[in-house]
């Protein structure tokens, strides 16, 4: 059984992980922990409680959106735009094509739901890797920025909107 927990030093050091992406992996192992003590950033892990091992993780982090990068995206703005950002969100292979790059995105979407509610904040943002990486984020309600084709974006009135059966 997968759980999405917060970060733990112990199961990552002790945990295989490889999603394909070396910077992806080292950043997990070598600097996910010191970023999380320093609450630079916060970073949740799939944990796969029967083999003792990460599935998957993502971390998040607050973020601003630069008016020219927003033009296309909010009108023409004179002030950096408030955001959530998605900084990494990785599946090891063992785990990837079974719905934890998925089960992770919810986590962290719904996560920015529940903050959007006591923090302001106009977008969520993802920065991918690759365009397969993008096309995944695009099948779940995102859209590409005009002028960055990998960076994308998820308004918070759309995150609202698509969490808004299960808030009271």
């Amino acid at each position: 059984m997968l759980i999405v927990r917060d970060f733990s030093r112990e199961l990552v050091r002790y945990s295989p992980f490889d999603c394909g992406e070396p910077q992806l992996d080292r950043w997990l192992k070598e600097q996910a922990g010191q970023q999380d003590r320093r609450d630079a950033t916060r970073t949740m892990i799939a944990a796969d409680e029967a083999k003792v091992r990460v599935a998957g993780y993502f971390a998040s982090v607050t973020y601003e959106v630069a008016p020219d990068e927003a033009s296309g995206v909010l009108g023409r703005r004179r002030y950096p735009i408030p955001a959530m950002l998605l900084a990494r969100l990785a599946v090891d292979r063992d785990y990837q094509r079974t719905g934890v790059g998925r089960l992770l995105l919810f986590d962290a979407l719904s996560r920015f739901e529940r903050a959007s509610r006591d923090i302001g904040f106009e977008l969520v943002v993802v920065d991918a890797l690759h365009e397969d990486a993008a096309r995944f984020y695009l099948r779940h309600g995102f859209r590409r920025f005009v002028d960055h084709k990998l960076k994308l974006y998820l308004t918070t009135k759309d995150l609202r909107a698509t969490f808004a059966s299960t808030v009271d």
